[in-house]
This record gives C-alpha cells, sequence and structure tokens, in this order.
C-alpha cells in the first residue's frame, strides 16, 4: 500500500463473540470521511506500526438485519462485522472503541 492511498477507518463498538483466538464477531461503524470498508480488507488497529510486521485480520463478513449482506460499508454506516486472522494469530487486540485501518488487499477489492 503506498502513502497516497486512503484508508478506511472502523471503530468497534461491541464485540459479541470470539468464536476462536483468530476470529472476532463485532458491531463497527466506519468513520472514514474518503473510504468505505470492503470484504476481504486486512485490517490493523490504527497505532500499529505499517511495517511492525503484524498480521492483519481480513474482513470477512458484514451485514445488519433487515439490510442484510454489505459488499461496501460506507462512511458513518454500521454493522456486524467478522474478522479473521491466519490460524495462531491473536485478535485480542480487537475491543471495544479501538479504532482499525482498513486497506484493500492486492489485487483489489473483494466482494
Amino acid at each position: 500500500m503506498s502513502g497516497v492511498e486512503p484508508v478506511g477507518l472502523l471503530q468497534v463498538e461491541i464485540v459479541y463473540e470470539r468464536p476462536a483466538v483468530n476470529q472476532v464477531i463485532c458491531h463497527a461503524r466506519c468513520i472514514s470521511p474518503a473510504r468505505s470498508v470492503f470484504p476481504g480488507d486486512a485490517v490493523l488497529p490504527v497505532d500499529a506500526p505499517a511495517d511492525a510486521g503484524s498480521v492483519p485480520a481480513r474482513v470477512v463478513r458484514m451485514h445488519r438485519p433487515p439490510f442484510g449482506e454489505f459488499s461496501e460499508l460506507s462512511p458513518a454506516w454500521h454493522a456486524v462485522v467478522h474478522l479473521e486472522a491466519p490460524e495462531g494469530a491473536d485478535l485480542s487486540w480487537v475491543q471495544p472503541m479501538a479504532n482499525l485501518r482498513a486497506a484493500g488487499v492486492e489485487g483489489g477489492q473483494a466482494g
């Protein structure tokens, strides 16, 4: 990711469930002014250095009744967000009020 690409920002509001150490289901709001968040985006804490080698989580699903599945979470919208990291990764950093930066995956957004 180059320094000129806008990043999406998610603010975690509620953590509903942690089905595994590497999975989190939370309620989050897109707080970025210029970029939506998409399924397939990689997410890390906002304060994590880009070159720290941290393992990012991926947005695997976004949904909210009665709207159903979201292929894009636009600024100011909120939804249930499913995050998943590779096996063995720890997503304990996903906490209420955490701000996460989201960036598209190589080769374009999924969804």
